[in-house]
């Protein structure tokens, strides 16, 4: 197991697209808060300004660009085992499937906490040029800033696992992209519009609880992250790989 997380911590490391995707996220989010920091100044009426421990502490960010980006690593970097037949031929050396799909694991989720630090860095760095950093910096402003990273590792781990749990079912770079994403999409919908969708209160109170039981608390959060990865690590292990 230990060899085998150092071997794919160092794919990941050698990892041309990884660094590629990494550098892409990077530039679109200082070109995103650019622009943001432009419209707020050009149209402050329709765009809030932030401050730095502002922006920082917002938890509501774009879903589409950072969440995109996260399905993209996780369904190609785990996928791309099952296309080119590196998990079955490992395998076949006699590792034990328990331990390989527990390696890429570790490995994808290290993968995953940059990007979710640059979905951070960018914006509350350029705010805090723009309009300061908000508060002086002490006990309570560190931790504010452990705490929004700490979220968004969380986050990016959410992300991952739902990515992880559809790449198992696929073994498809581009179904788990498309079953990761759309799956999210359509709760979010339906969970905006269910008073729209169901027209008995009742049915649809208990619906909307239902779909919500992930945004409870931290609780049910790290919940629905260890299911999805039981349930991808059962399948891993007693269904074909080829």
């Amino acid at each position: 197991m230990k060899n085998l997380t150092k071997a794919e911590l160092f794919k990941l490391k050698k990892s041309t697209a990884y660094r590629t995707l990494f550098i892409i996220f990077l530039l679109t989010e200082i070109i995103v808060q650019i622009n943001n920091i432009g419209n707020s100044v050009a149209y402050p009426k329709y765009n809030p300004t932030y401050t730095g421990i502002g922006w920082l502490s917002e938890l509501h960010r774009p879903f589409s660009i950072y969440a995109i980006t996260l399905f993209l690593f996780a369904a190609f970097f785990v996928n791309g085992d099952f296309t080119g037949r590196t998990f079955y031929a490992s395998l076949l050396c006699g590792t034990e499937r328990k331990n390989a799909f527990g390696a890429k694991m570790i490995s994808v989720f290290a993968g995953g906490v940059p990007l979710a630090l640059v979905s951070l860095l960018p914006g509350t760095i350029l705010w805090s040029i723009h309009t300061g950093f908000g508060m002086d910096f002490g006990i309570k402003a560190a931790f504010l800033i452990i705490k929004a990273f700490v979220w968004q590792i969380l986050i990016s781990f959410a992300i991952i696992s739902h990515t992880v749990f559809f790449a198992v079912i696929a073994k498809s770079k581009t179904s788990t992209f498309v079953w990761s994403f759309g799956s999210l999409y359509v709760v979010g919908v339906l969970r905006a519009n269910i008073g729209r969708i169901i027209p008995n209160p009742a049915l649809g109170e208990i619906l909307k609880f239902l779909v919500s039981l992930y945004y409870l608390n931290i609780w049910t959060f790290l919940a629905s992250v260890l299911l999805k990865l039981l349930a991808a690590g059962y399948i891993f292990e007693k269904f074909d790989l080829k």
